[in-house]
């Protein structure tokens, strides 16, 4: 496949120059972040008192796509590498996977920059990248250090991006595994950064979101899973009086509110909260030109999905930017779209759960060809070894 060997090729360019360019990078690539949001407004649309369905309440006979992106990371004493693979599911075309069958970026350099300068001219694809979506070094140097995850999460924005491209016209509905558009705390109006690198990561991602924004409409609804780091329920007078006055994650108020409200009417259900209207604090600018700016509200539904008593619940938000999420349960496409079909096993929309392990099957893959080339060339990384040692393992075992 055109990818292998694109991917074979890098890593040879990349142990080839190395005999050259001997100098090691303080970091190693971390591949945590920040994930706080900053919200403007949160504001109840309607009655949001917790409401009960049944399991097989939803159903839906349209058209309809999901999509998500996975990263792994193959990191060497001088040059940090981040793996993107995309996993497109549809009713209609089956799986559609990037880099394979559709192309989209999956692999970010991170080094010094005479390093990255010396095997830019030499890379075998564009999809393959060494620069930002402004054309700024993905540096990693001794006091400007462009993160490791900062790149994953740029490749990943522009990967799904161009995934959405590819089935928003021919579908009545697109189910994206995440937030309909990045929010992060780096695209905050008054976010301060102390490194160039920083600065130069959220012009680039302040410009992937803007794209992300623009292709937008009607048919898109995101599905967030990991509601541990959000804050926005507490903001909510309505939820106030029902929970009290908690300055707490989103994840607690949700079990505040599950034991209340949701568990009245009996094993297994869906419960419904919301409609809400959620406004973001987002600008960036750069040489006096707006890059991303005045971007549109999100409407969502909180969802608890619960089997029983003894089985922790499963909390998502849904989003979109179209107002359609403030209908009433049961002329709501979104909920009827995404809750059609839920995974015994995992509580998760069928549709999301299908492509969060496809794409982490697919980038899985590419990180254990990766690193059978690499392992003879670079030093890999003590973490990095583990987790191919890992895959492996899982791989023999049939998992």
């Amino acid at each position: 496949m055109e990818w292998e060997e694109h991917l074979r090729n890098t890593i040879n360019l990349i142990a080839e120059a190395k005999k050259d360019y001997q100098q090691l990078i303080d970091n190693e690539g971390n591949p945590e972040h920040e994930l706080e949001e900053r919200v403007i407004s949160v504001e109840a649309l309607d009655d949001v008192t917790p409401r009960p369905f049944s399991m097989n309440y939803f159903h839906t006979d349209r058209k309809i796509a999901s999509l998500d992106s996975s990263t792994r990371y193959l990191r060497d004493l001088s040059v940090n590498t981040c793996i993107i693979g995309l996993a497109i599911y549809s009713n209609v075309k089956q799986f559609i996977v990037g880099p394979i069958n559709i192309k989209t970026p999956y692999m970010g350099i991170s080094s010094y920059i005479p390093f990255l300068k010396h095997i830019e001219s030499n890379l075998p694809t564009s999809l393959i990248r060494v620069k930002n979506k402004v054309d700024y070094y993905y540096v990693n140097e001794t006091g400007n250090e462009y993160k490791l995850d900062d790149i994953a999460d740029e490749l990943r924005t522009e990967s799904e991006t161009v995934g959405l491209q590819e089935v928003i016209n021919d579908h009545d509905y697109v189910v994206a595994d995440g937030p309909v558009f990045p929010t992060p705390l780096e695209l905050n109006k008054i976010m301060n950064f102390d490194t160039e690198a920083r600065m130069m990561h959220r012009i680039a991602y302040g410009k992937l979101v803007n794209e992300r924004v623009q292709i937008l409409n009607e048919k898109v609804v995101g599905v967030v899973k990991r509601l541990e780091t959000s804050k926005k329920l507490y903001l909510v007078n309505e939820i106030k009086k029902m929970v009290g006055d908690l300055n707490s994650k989103d994840v607690t108020i949700l079990e505040i509110l599950d034991e209340k409200y949701c568990q009245s009417k009996g094993f297994p259900y869906v419960c419904l909260i919301g409609p809400f209207k959620i406004q973001y604090d987002l600008k960036v600018e750069f040489d006096g030109k707006i890059i991303l700016d005045n971007t549109p509200p999100k409407y969502s539904y909180y969802v608890i999905i619960r089997r029983n008593k003894m089985i922790y619940p499963t909390f998502l938000r849904l989003e979109s930017v179209n107002d359609k999420m403030n209908e009433k349960p049961d002329s709501n496409e979104y909920l009827h779209v995404v809750l059609s079909s839920i995974s015994e096993k995992t509580l998760l929309p069928t549709y999301i759960e299908r492509v969060d392990k496809m794409s982490k099957k697919v980038t899985k893959s590419m990180f254990i060809y990766a690193y059978g080339i690499a392992s003879g060339k670079l030093n890999i990384v003590h973490d990095d070894k583990l987790t191919y040692m890992k895959d492996i393992n899982e791989q023999i075992g049939g998992r």
